[in-house]
Protein backbone atom coordinates (compact mmCIF):
# COMPACT_ATOMS: atom_id res chain seq x y z
CA UNK A 1 0.00 0.00 0.00
CA UNK A 2 1.28 3.78 -1.35
CA UNK A 3 2.07 6.04 1.82
CA UNK A 4 -0.04 8.94 1.51
CA UNK A 5 0.86 12.43 0.54
CA UNK A 6 1.18 15.07 2.46
CA UNK A 7 -2.23 16.60 1.18
CA UNK A 8 -3.78 13.14 2.47
CA UNK A 9 -2.69 13.42 5.88
CA UNK A 10 -3.70 16.73 6.26
CA UNK A 11 -6.66 16.14 5.48
CA UNK A 12 -7.19 12.83 7.73
CA UNK A 13 -5.78 15.02 10.66
CA UNK A 14 -8.51 17.87 9.84
CA UNK A 15 -10.98 15.50 10.39
CA UNK A 16 -9.63 13.69 13.43
CA UNK A 17 -9.15 17.14 14.82
CA UNK A 18 -12.95 17.77 13.34
CA UNK A 19 -14.05 14.39 15.24
CA UNK A 20 -12.78 14.75 18.52
CA UNK A 21 -14.00 18.83 19.09
CA UNK A 22 -17.41 16.84 18.55
CA UNK A 23 -16.86 14.61 20.54
CA UNK A 24 -15.88 16.43 23.55
CA UNK A 25 -18.90 18.89 23.17
CA UNK A 26 -21.45 15.92 23.29
CA UNK A 27 -19.90 14.52 26.38
CA UNK A 28 -20.17 18.02 28.30
CA UNK A 29 -23.59 18.20 27.16
CA UNK A 30 -24.23 14.78 28.74
CA UNK A 31 -22.60 15.58 32.13
CA UNK A 32 -24.68 18.68 32.44
CA UNK A 33 -26.99 18.67 34.97
CA UNK A 34 -30.85 18.51 33.92
CA UNK A 35 -33.25 20.97 34.92
CA UNK A 36 -36.27 18.46 36.04
CA UNK A 37 -38.87 21.66 36.66
CA UNK A 38 -37.10 24.34 33.90
CA UNK A 39 -39.10 27.95 34.56
CA UNK A 40 -41.41 29.09 32.22
CA UNK A 41 -40.75 30.90 28.98
CA UNK A 42 -39.63 34.57 29.87
CA UNK A 43 -40.11 33.47 33.71
CA UNK A 44 -37.34 34.51 35.99
CA UNK A 45 -35.36 31.90 37.86
CA UNK A 46 -35.88 31.00 41.40
CA UNK A 47 -33.20 32.09 44.00
CA UNK A 48 -31.15 29.57 44.61
CA UNK A 49 -31.38 28.94 48.21
CA UNK A 50 -35.51 28.66 47.77
CA UNK A 51 -36.84 26.42 49.87
CA UNK A 52 -40.59 25.15 49.42
CA UNK A 53 -42.48 23.53 52.04
CA UNK A 54 -45.56 22.48 50.46
CA UNK A 55 -48.43 23.60 51.99
CA UNK A 56 -46.52 24.38 54.68
CA UNK A 57 -46.29 28.22 56.47
CA UNK A 58 -43.83 28.83 59.11
CA UNK A 59 -43.96 31.78 60.83
CA UNK A 60 -41.36 32.09 63.85
CA UNK A 61 -42.00 33.77 67.20
CA UNK A 62 -41.88 37.31 67.28
CA UNK A 63 -38.57 39.28 68.85
CA UNK A 64 -40.32 41.70 70.35
CA UNK A 65 -41.98 41.23 74.05
CA UNK A 66 -45.52 40.99 74.01
CA UNK A 67 -47.75 43.91 74.89
CA UNK A 68 -51.34 44.34 75.68
CA UNK A 69 -53.07 45.89 72.63
CA UNK A 70 -56.91 46.16 74.44
CA UNK A 71 -58.80 45.51 77.45
CA UNK A 72 -62.01 44.98 78.91
CA UNK A 73 -62.65 46.62 81.26
CA UNK A 74 -60.63 49.61 79.55
CA UNK A 75 -58.43 51.85 81.44
CA UNK A 76 -60.49 54.01 83.62
CA UNK A 77 -63.92 52.78 82.81
CA UNK A 78 -66.89 52.57 84.99
CA UNK A 79 -68.62 48.92 84.22
CA UNK A 80 -71.72 47.17 85.34
CA UNK A 81 -71.33 45.42 88.43
CA UNK A 82 -72.03 41.62 89.06
CA UNK A 83 -70.47 38.64 86.68
CA UNK A 84 -67.50 40.26 84.97
CA UNK A 85 -65.37 38.37 81.83
CA UNK A 86 -61.84 40.44 82.68
CA UNK A 87 -60.32 40.45 78.71
CA UNK A 88 -56.73 40.73 77.78
CA UNK A 89 -55.81 40.91 73.98
CA UNK A 90 -51.71 41.15 73.47
CA UNK A 91 -49.66 41.86 70.40
CA UNK A 92 -48.84 38.28 69.12
CA UNK A 93 -49.82 34.60 70.14
CA UNK A 94 -48.99 33.63 73.75
CA UNK A 95 -48.30 30.91 75.95
CA UNK A 96 -51.30 29.25 77.73
CA UNK A 97 -49.26 28.03 80.57
CA UNK A 98 -47.81 31.29 81.64
CA UNK A 99 -49.84 34.21 83.22
CA UNK A 100 -49.94 36.23 86.65
CA UNK A 101 -52.12 38.59 88.22
CA UNK A 102 -51.27 40.29 91.19
CA UNK A 103 -53.56 43.16 93.25
CA UNK A 104 -52.91 46.88 92.55
CA UNK A 105 -53.39 48.97 95.20
CA UNK A 106 -57.10 49.55 95.68
CA UNK A 107 -59.82 47.02 95.18
CA UNK A 108 -58.69 44.13 93.64
CA UNK A 109 -61.73 41.33 91.95
CA UNK A 110 -63.06 38.14 93.13
CA UNK A 111 -61.87 35.45 90.42
CA UNK A 112 -61.62 31.93 88.72
CA UNK A 113 -58.01 30.54 89.54
CA UNK A 114 -56.70 30.67 86.23
CA UNK A 115 -57.50 32.27 82.71
CA UNK A 116 -58.37 31.11 79.56
CA UNK A 117 -56.46 31.69 76.15
CA UNK A 118 -58.71 31.74 73.19
CA UNK A 119 -58.12 30.66 69.59
CA UNK A 120 -56.70 33.30 68.41
CA UNK A 121 -53.84 32.90 71.03
CA UNK A 122 -53.38 36.19 71.82
CA UNK A 123 -56.73 36.90 74.25
CA UNK A 124 -57.13 35.93 77.98
CA UNK A 125 -60.13 35.60 79.33
CA UNK A 126 -60.66 35.37 82.98
CA UNK A 127 -63.88 34.92 85.09
CA UNK A 128 -64.37 37.80 87.82
CA UNK A 129 -67.44 39.47 90.10
CA UNK A 130 -67.33 42.74 90.92
CA UNK A 131 -69.34 45.21 93.54
CA UNK A 132 -71.27 47.76 92.85
CA UNK A 133 -69.42 51.67 93.42
CA UNK A 134 -66.05 50.46 93.58
CA UNK A 135 -62.83 50.94 92.53
CA UNK A 136 -60.72 47.95 91.21
CA UNK A 137 -56.60 47.57 90.12
CA UNK A 138 -55.09 44.39 88.53
CA UNK A 139 -51.58 44.40 87.90
CA UNK A 140 -50.15 42.36 84.51
CA UNK A 141 -46.48 40.94 85.31
CA UNK A 142 -45.82 42.68 88.26
CA UNK A 143 -42.50 42.93 89.47
CA UNK A 144 -40.34 39.77 89.75
CA UNK A 145 -40.30 36.95 87.01
CA UNK A 146 -42.98 34.51 85.68
CA UNK A 147 -46.20 36.02 84.01
CA UNK A 148 -47.51 36.48 80.49
CA UNK A 149 -44.86 35.44 78.03
CA UNK A 150 -45.32 34.41 74.43
CA UNK A 151 -44.26 31.15 72.23
CA UNK A 152 -40.38 32.81 72.75
CA UNK A 153 -40.78 32.78 76.45
CA UNK A 154 -40.58 36.46 76.27
CA UNK A 155 -42.14 38.27 79.21
CA UNK A 156 -44.70 40.58 78.52
CA UNK A 157 -44.35 44.12 79.50
CA UNK A 158 -46.21 44.66 82.67
CA UNK A 159 -49.73 46.91 82.83
CA UNK A 160 -51.52 47.98 86.16
CA UNK A 161 -55.42 48.39 84.83
CA UNK A 162 -57.59 50.20 86.52
CA UNK A 163 -61.77 50.29 86.25
CA UNK A 164 -64.84 51.01 88.66
CA UNK A 165 -68.05 50.08 88.84
CA UNK A 166 -71.21 51.56 88.45
CA UNK A 167 -74.06 52.13 91.65
CA UNK A 168 -77.30 49.73 90.16
CA UNK A 169 -78.49 46.58 89.32
CA UNK A 170 -75.53 43.81 88.80
CA UNK A 171 -75.31 41.43 86.14
CA UNK A 172 -75.52 37.62 87.33
CA UNK A 173 -74.79 35.70 83.97
CA UNK A 174 -71.61 34.69 82.22
CA UNK A 175 -73.48 35.11 78.83
CA UNK A 176 -74.52 39.36 79.54
CA UNK A 177 -70.72 39.33 80.95
CA UNK A 178 -69.59 38.17 77.53
CA UNK A 179 -71.62 40.39 75.85
CA UNK A 180 -70.62 43.01 77.87
CA UNK A 181 -66.94 42.32 77.12
CA UNK A 182 -67.65 41.68 73.08
CA UNK A 183 -67.37 38.23 73.23
CA UNK A 184 -69.12 35.21 72.21
CA UNK A 185 -70.48 32.26 73.69
CA UNK A 186 -67.71 30.16 72.48
CA UNK A 187 -65.34 32.91 74.15
CA UNK A 188 -66.31 31.67 77.65
CA UNK A 189 -63.50 31.41 80.28
CA UNK A 190 -64.94 28.75 82.11
CA UNK A 191 -64.54 25.50 80.14
CA UNK A 192 -66.59 23.15 82.83
CA UNK A 193 -69.79 25.27 83.15
CA UNK A 194 -69.73 23.75 86.89
CA UNK A 195 -67.44 26.57 88.43
CA UNK A 196 -69.70 28.58 87.00
CA UNK A 197 -71.84 29.83 89.90
CA UNK A 198 -69.20 32.33 91.05
CA UNK A 199 -70.60 34.68 88.51
CA UNK A 200 -73.85 34.51 90.28
CA UNK A 201 -71.73 35.68 93.52
CA UNK A 202 -70.93 39.65 93.81
CA UNK A 203 -67.21 40.57 95.33
CA UNK A 204 -66.54 41.26 99.09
Amino acid sequence: MDDPSPKELSVRLRSAVTILALALCAGSALAAPIDANPAPHNAPAPPSNAFPLSGVVVVPPSKDPPAIVSTYPAAGAAVTPGALVLKLTFDQRMNPEDWRFDRGDIGYPSCLARPRLLRDEKTFVLLCTVGANGKFAVQMNGPGTGGFANLANQRATPLLLQFSTLDGASQSTIKDALKSAGLKDEDSPVMDKQPAAIAARSAP
